[in-house]
C-alpha cells in the first residue's frame, strides 16, 4: 500500500485515471474520501481492481503524478494476486482450512453435503446450478456461525462475560469487532481458514467484553484463553487477504 499526504486544498477529481506501464494503460479508479489523511493506493480486495482512496486538497495531477511514480509497485502487486474463484461447478475451496471440490448434483432440492471420499472431500451441490453460489455461500455463513458461536462460548465461559449477540458479516476491512452494546461480529470467511484461526479470532473479540482496547491488560486475557493466538494473527497477517478472492466472479 502506498501513501501520499493531503496538503488539505479541494479538488474536483475524475472517477478514473489511466496509468503507462510497458506500452500498456492501467486503470485506476479514485474514490473520494473528506475524511481520507493520504493518497493510498490498493487493489480492491475482491475484485483486484485498482483503487487510490483520495482525500480533499489533493489535485488530478498530483494524484497522477504519485500513482504513475508507483505504478511498478501496482503491476507487481497485480501480478502476485492470486485469482478469484467463483462458487461453482469444479472450484477447488478451502473450509477450516482443507480443500474441498464443489460439484454440482443436479437434483430438484437445493442442499449442499459434504461428502469424504477416497478422492478427497466433496461439496455436493444440489438444486438449480445458477443458485449454487448463493447456496455454498449460505452453506459457508451456517459453518461460521456453528464454529463461532461454539468458540465464543468457551471463551466466554473462562473470562466469565458473555456477549450480547453475535452477527456474521462479509467485511473486508476487519475479520471481527467488538461494539460497545456487547455485540461481537465477525467475517463468515474465517470458516475458510485453519479451525485454530477461527479460534484466535472468537478470542480476541471475546476478550474485547474485558478491555475495550489492545492494551497489555488485554493480550493477557487472549493469551490465557487462547494461548496459541500469535499463530491464529499471523495467518490472518500473511494469508487472510486471500480468502476474499472466494465466491467472487473470475478475473477477466
Amino acid at each position: 500500500m502506498r501513501k501520499l499526504l493531503s496538503t488539505g486544498r479541494r479538488a474536483r477529481l475524475p472517477e478514473t485515471v489511466y496509468l503507462h506501464h510497458e506500452g500498456r494503460k492501467i486503470e485506476v479508479r479514485l474514490k473520494p474520501n473528506a475524511r481520507a489523511k493520504r493518497l493510498i493506493l490498493r487493489l480492491d480486495s475482491k475484485t483486484g481492481e485498482p483503487v487510490a482512496t483520495c482525500p480533499p486538497g489533493l489535485g488530478e495531477s498530483k494524484i497522477l503524478h504519485f500513482l504513475q511514480k508507483n505504478v511498478n509497485w501496482l503491476v507487481d502487486r497485480q501480478q502476485a494476486r492470486a485469482p478469484n474463484v467463483p462458487f461453482e461447478h469444479g472450484a477447488v475451496i478451502p473450509v477450516r482450512g482443507l480443500s474441498h471440490t464443489l460439484e454440482h448434483n443436479d437434483v430438484a432440492r437445493g442442499t449442499v453435503r459434504l461428502l469424504e471420499l477416497e478422492e478427497g472431500r466433496i461439496l455436493l451441490v444440489s438444486g438449480n446450478e445458477s443458485h449454487m453460489a448463493r447456496r455454498v455461500t449460505d452453506w459457508l455463513k451456517k459453518q461460521a456461525r456453528k464454529d463461532l458461536e461454539e468458540a465464543v462460548a468457551r471463551h466466554a465461559a473462562a473470562l466469565d462475560v458473555k456477549p450480547a449477540s453475535i452477527r456474521i458479516k462479509d467485511t473486508t476491512s476487519r475479520w471481527g469487532s467488538c461494539s460497545a452494546n456487547r455485540t461481537l461480529s465477525f467475517s463468515w470467511r474465517v470458516i475458510m481458514a485453519p479451525s485454530f484461526v477461527l479460534n484466535y479470532l472468537a478470542a480476541h473479540e471475546v476478550a474485547h467484553l474485558r478491555e475495550m482496547n489492545h492494551s497489555d491488560r488485554f493480550w493477557r486475557h487472549v493469551e490465557t484463553i487462547c494461548p496459541n493466538y500469535e499463530d491464529g494473527q499471523a495467518w490472518l497477517r500473511d494469508q487472510g487477504r486471500r480468502l476474499h478472492s472466494y465466491g467472487v466472479e473470475a478475473d477477466d
